[in-house]
């Protein structure tokens, strides 16, 4: 015989656990009414501004050596630019300016006596610029190519940052 009781008596405990899981997550309203909320709202959180004054720690040597390693990167992305084949003519005349921008601002560091030393360089410098922004062909590329690496020799030479130290305006 079959015994209904055993098969009610099955579905009991799901259908209590269905009644429990309603129960507990219940109507989210609910849960709002229910919880507890603080009587003072909490004050916005304060930023904590700390000022820094860093114009006395950058000396002389350092505004010129971060000119000069700005220099250094621009050089080289020159010479690489004229080493590319096809030239890449906006990337030389970016490349050419911004190297220029910064040899006159290590000029501007100097004393007269350095400034002196420096300006044939800088004007044989705005004159190769000057050749750069027009159009090249590869000829023309090697060519201003060497003089670029001439430059850039001479300038790592007379004018590595270490060696002007003394040279430079207070």
């Amino acid at each position: 015989m079959h015994d209904r009781r055993r098969g009610c008596g099955a579905w009991r405990p799901l259908l209590w656990s269905a009644v429990l899981i309603v129960g507990v997550s219940g109507c989210e309203s609910l849960q709002r009414k229910l919880t507890r909320r603080s009587k003072q709202p909490k004050p916005p959180p304060t930023p904590i501004v700390n000022f820094q004054d860093y114009s006395q720690a950058t000396t002389p040597v350092d505004r010129y050596r971060k000119h000069y390693l700005i220099f250094d990167y621009w050089n080289e992305d020159l010479l690489q630019a004229l080493d590319r084949q096809p030239v890449n003519p906006k990337r030389v005349q970016r490349a050419s300016s911004e190297s220029l921008v910064e040899l006159d601002a290590m000029k501007s560091l100097m004393n007269d006596d350095a400034v002196q030393r420096m300006a044939p360089l800088v004007e044989a410098r705005a004159a190769l610029n000057q050749r750069l922004q027009g159009s090249l062909n590869e000829a023309q590329a090697s060519s201003l190519r060497r003089s670029v690496e001439q430059q850039g020799r001479q300038i790592h030479r007379e004018f590595f940052w270490r060696d002007v130290q003394d040279q430079l305006k207070r």
